[in-house]
């Protein structure tokens, strides 16, 4: 699945530019890393004209609460 998420886009584009051929290490750095620690929601929806193919329009990653009880 495509994601078009704007933030990550952006910080493609700036990070090509500011880590040069690093760029995709602080990009998964901070992507996946942060996916990984967080409850990760993906927004997705259909284009008009391809109704069946889905696509990531966003991320919704809330930071956990600084303590966390697991059993409610």
């Amino acid at each position: 699945m495509s994601c078009t998420d704007w933030e990550m886009g952006q910080s493609y584009r700036e990070w090509r530019e500011k880590y040069q051929e690093q760029w995709e290490t602080a990009f998964r750095k901070t992507y996946e890393d942060k996916m990984i620690e967080r409850d990760t929601h993906f927004y997705v929806g259909a284009v008009h004209r391809h109704p069946k193919n889905w696509i990531i329009v966003g991320l919704f990653y809330p930071p956990y609460p600084a303590t966390r009880d697991l059993f409610g």
